[in-house]
């Protein structure tokens, strides 16, 4: 049976290790640089019929589009119009207009008059949503309603405004040309701008949207319990073994905490209030896996028979515990201090990889950023516990064999208690090791929610398995 046991743990160890291999290699395989990407999106393009010149750039229609500018996809070209001029969409084709009654649903038919956009009158503003004048032929404009969850028209209690850049503005949003349309009813010389709605939610993503905050909520009471239980009795927290579980579930307890704020609040959190947050679940995550890291590291420094620090057993654990908080309290921070610093200051060239925190959501805005300051960083801890690990595991094996006949009963309790750490280590390591490298998968190949959402979900119940594995055991 432990022959067994030994070998479901290597085979354990093998599987998250060749996954934590392959993963970022097949991203960074299959990601294309951010250089090779489209320039601009579909709806902000129109397609080209010219053929590039020799120094790269494109000529349509009396349009010169710079290498840069234009993109293939499908088998045709398309240039990036938006990023020549400023845009505006009108929502039905060039001489057309939008016929709507009582009894009939909008749709698109023939202007046999003039087209009031041939005299465009809608008001322009700045920033200061003050009325400037520009010249008639200062916008370009895009044909065909993009709006595929349908559109609402803008009234003037609305208060949306055309800014000179082509966006709408809208309680402090900006829209693009490809969230919104213009365009007259019925033969009418006014021009309404509509609106697209967003995309809407599937069951699947609001029940997703509920079982996770919900998990985390539950996870929450048994990491502070843990840490109540390991506080209150000194012979859990008299040790390094157990400050540093408490450091871990302090980390783990305040990333959860934020995270459920920011999923169950959603959109009633305020845009410095996502920032701020975003910022917290970082810190956390990654003060929570290099304080695992630190429990690696302790666990195999036992069994590596490097020497031990000088002094006492007191004096020698208190300087580790200094040097392992400096460790794994000090490189989260300096992650962060990087985040905040390419966050914040405006001089940074765009070029650079930014977080973007608070941009579409409280958390990174493109995969590079995330990668980079986030699953990176994990990553490397994963790779270095395994190895820490699988060497220990071997020692142990080693170290047990050779002083079976010649230990005493006390160090024979000493090895047996090391012997427990270290299992109590590896439950949580796999818990957590499993859960995060199948994080990263799904992140990097997607696919249906409903395949990644045992996974997920019992990321957010990892509170409960350390109760289960710290607290829930016969000398406590």
């Amino acid at each position: 049976r432990a022959a067994g046991h030994k070998r479901l743990i290597v085979g354990g160890l093998g599987v998250v290790l060749v996954l934590a291999v392959l993963v970022p290699v097949y991203f960074w395989l299959t990601t294309r640089p951010p250089s090779e990407e489209n320039p601009c999106s579909i709806e902000l393009s129109v397609p080209l019929e010219g053929t590039p010149w020799p120094n790269g750039s494109v000529t349509d229609r009396g349009d010169v589009y710079p290498s840069g500018f234009y993109f293939g996809v499908n088998g045709t070209t398309r240039g990036c119009l938006c990023d020549l001029q400023p845009c505006i969409r009108k929502c039905c084709g060039a001489d057309e207009y939008i016929v709507s009654s009582p009894n009939v649903s909008g749709h698109c038919e023939t202007n046999p008059g003039i087209s009031p956009f041939d005299n465009f009158s809608v008001p322009v503003y700045n920033n200061d949503h003050k009325v400037v004048a520009v010249p008639k032929n200062h916008f370009r404009i895009l044909y065909g309603d993009v709006c595929r969850y349908g559109k609402f028209m803008l009234t003037p209690e609305d208060e949306g405004y055309l800014m000179a850049d082509g966006n709408i503005e809208l309680e402090k949003t900006f829209l693009d040309a490809s969230r919104y349309c213009m365009e007259s009813f019925n033969g009418s010389d006014e021009i309404n701008i509509l609106v697209c709605f967003p995309p809407g939610e599937d069951v699947q993503t609001k029940a997703m949207f509920a079982a996770y905050p919900t998990g985390m909520i539950l996870s929450i009471p048994f990491l502070l319990c843990t840490f109540i239980v390991y506080a209150v009795i000194p012979d859990l927290h008299g040790n390094i073994h157990g400050k540093s579980l408490m450091s871990h579930v302090s980390s783990l307890l305040s990333a959860y905490v934020s995270l459920s704020i920011v999923q169950l609040g959603r959109d009633a959190v305020s845009s410095s209030w996502c920032v701020a947050l975003s910022f917290v679940i970082q810190f956390s995550f990654l003060a929570t896996f290099f304080w695992l890291n630190i429990m690696c590291f302790d666990i195999w420094w036992v069994f590596s028979g490097l020497r031990p620090l000088r002094g006492s057993v007191k004096e020698r654990e208190h300087k580790k515990f200094i040097f392992y908080s400096l460790y794994a309290w000090g490189c989260p921070l300096i992650i962060f201090t990087i985040s905040l610093v390419m966050e914040l200051v405006p001089s940074i060239p765009d070029s650079f990889v930014k977080p973007q925190f608070g941009v579409d959501k409280c958390w990174f805005k493109t995969s590079e950023a995330l990668v980079l300051y986030f699953y990176l960083p994990i990553g490397v801890l994963v790779l270095l516990n395994i190895a820490m690990f699988v060497t220990t595991a071997f020692r142990l094996r080693v170290h047990t064999r050779e002083t079976k006949v010649l230990q005493s009963s006390e160090s024979r309790r000493n090895d047996e208690a090391e012997r427990q750490r270290f299992n109590l280590y590896l439950k949580l390591f796999v818990v957590m090791g499993i859960n995060w490298v199948m994080e990263l998968v799904s992140f990097v190949i997607g696919g249906p929610k409903s395949i990644w959402f045992v996974t997920d979900l019992g990321n957010t119940l990892q509170g409960l398995l350390i109760f289960l594995i710290f607290v829930c055991k016969r000398r406590i």
